[in-house]
């Protein structure tokens, strides 16, 4: 038989062979395959090369995205993502049931407007001029002395910046017309992002050494938030499914396709993530009170000076927080509590009241409480008619209540929080707060630490306490002024 006949017969005897056993692809399993669910989710983002972006086909892609799509691929789900600026994907993941929003900074002032699953990237944020403006930057409270610097509108960067008090802000709706404002002159300075600038700067049509770094800010770090009405459930699996992308090798291999380092994120993520959700928690429960005073102290009531009128408003802030003992000061420092009317002690001794009769407020003292004997932080308010201080609407926060619901929710974190007296505002060890932080000595390794760590903005330090080496991230609270801290020691 000739080789010519020979292969259509080998052929023809091959195809009777896969079909008889089920190789061919239609049978070869016997499982049809499932169509994956809707996640009921949809899905907001913005353009943020190289986190997310729209591609040459249109479609949506990036480092955070191909993350989301890894989780909705273990999860057995598909959603859509839609591609807004800043501003309009942020109000609709916070005002429409069932959105998520991603690349997103988790700050204090957004923890509880969102539920959490991450993180997923970080990038630091950086204030960026004209090459050769001449403008040099070298602290935050620097840069309020330019005449404008452009930011996103609603950007965790636009809220680094009303966090401190700046009014020289120009709002764009997206990073490109922050370059424009620059370069035109309508900006000093551009508060950017060292992942992205290039990106922008090109965007922008300007050349990329006509721009320069002169102050990095704060390093951010992205999670992807759900709306609150987002189930527990849902956010957990999430979770759940980041954790394991992590775990399994396939985040590392991510970041490094677009030449980003995960080990902040990687091998840090427990310790970030600890630290931000204290300093998270903290700050929401002492905001919260704080903001409750501040209605109180412009009430008719608390104008009036009469403990009997102001006592029921008090009583309302004092019944919402539990843990707070809620308290009215004459300027004399005779103070009442809502527990227990006139107290036998005096304020006007305190570190605090001087700042209280000069009309500002105090946020974050540590104190034993005269009444209670228990270790508080104090958040009080003046009462003002024009620039005359009329009393002080103030409260007491229980710390050692605060400590504990954070090792219920964080357990086996080791954490303290120092506060701008050198005093231990929380401490997982609770005998801790209140004591006097020993740096007396600082040329021990701890003392040394400490004075790094208060002395800066945040970052990370290593050092040897009861002979272990520590390593240890910290970050100040704008709010309180607290530097919070998370360590670990090796080997844990």
């Amino acid at each position: 038989m000739s080789k010519k006949c020979l292969y259509p017969l080998i052929f023809f005897v091959f195809v009777i062979f896969i079909t008889s056993c089920g190789c061919t692809g239609e049978q070869s399993s016997g499982i049809t395959a499932v169509p994956l669910k809707d996640s009921g989710i949809i899905i907001v983002t913005e353009d943020f090369p190289p986190f997310n972006y729209q591609d040459e086909d249109g479609q949506v892609t990036g480092l955070s995205t191909e993350i989301v799509n890894e989780v909705l691929k273990r999860l057995d789900q598909k959603a859509e993502i839609r591609l807004l600026e800043w501003s309009e994907a942020y109000k609709t993941a916070a005002g429409d049931p069932d959105t998520a929003i991603y690349s997103i900074v988790r700050s204090p002032e957004r923890e509880s407007l969102f539920k959490w699953a991450g993180p997923i990237a970080s990038y630091e944020a950086v204030l960026y001029a004209r090459t050769g403006s001449g403008i040099t930057i070298d602290s935050l409270e620097a840069a309020k002395k330019v005449n404008a610097i452009a930011v996103v509108r609603d950007d965790a960067r636009h809220d680094i910046l009303l966090e401190n008090n700046f009014e020289n802000i120009v709002l764009c709706d997206d990073d490109t017309g922050c370059v424009g404002k620059l370069m035109s002159g309508e900006a000093d300075l551009w508060f950017g992002s060292s992942a992205n600038c290039g990106y922008f700067i090109d965007d922008a049509g300007y050349g990329r050494a006509e721009v320069t770094g002169v102050y990095p800010v704060r390093t951010n770090v992205l999670y992807i938030a759900f709306n609150p009405a987002v189930p527990d459930e849902t956010v957990s699996k999430w979770q759940d499914a980041i954790d394991s992308i992590k775990a399994d090798g396939t985040f590392d291999s991510i970041h490094e396709e677009y030449g980003m380092s995960p080990s902040v994120i990687a091998s840090d993520s427990g310790q970030q993530a600890g630290l931000f959700a204290i300093e998270a928690y903290t700050d929401g429960r002492i905001s919260s009170v704080l903001r409750g005073l501040q209605v109180a102290a412009v009430t008719d009531a608390a104008a009036s000076g009469e403990w009997t009128e102001i006592k029921p408003v008090l009583a309302v802030l004092e019944e919402k927080e539990p843990d707070a003992r809620m308290w009215y000061s004459q300027t004399d420092g005779t103070y009442y509590t809502v527990v227990d009317g006139l107290a036998s002690a005096n304020l006007a001794e305190r570190s605090y009241f001087p700042d209280l009769l000069a009309g500002r407020e105090s946020v974050g003292t540590v104190v034993i409480s005269h009444s209670t004997g228990r270790s508080v932080a104090v958040a009080a308010v003046p009462v003002m008619d024009g620039d005359e201080v009329l009393g002080i609407v103030g409260a007491s926060i229980y710390l050692e209540g605060i400590t504990e619901d954070l090792k219920e929710e964080l357990p086996g974190y080791v954490f303290y929080a120092i506060d701008k007296e050198g005093t231990f505002s929380l401490n997982s060890d609770t005998g801790l707060i209140s004591q006097e932080v020993l740096i007396l000595d600082k040329s021990t390794p701890f003392g040394q630490a400490v004075e790094y760590m208060t002395g800066g903005n945040e970052g990370t330090v290593q050092y040897q306490l009861e002979g272990k080496t520590w390593n240890a991230a910290f970050r100040k609270s704008p709010l309180t002024g607290w530097t919070f801290v998370v360590a670990a020691s090796d080997g844990e």
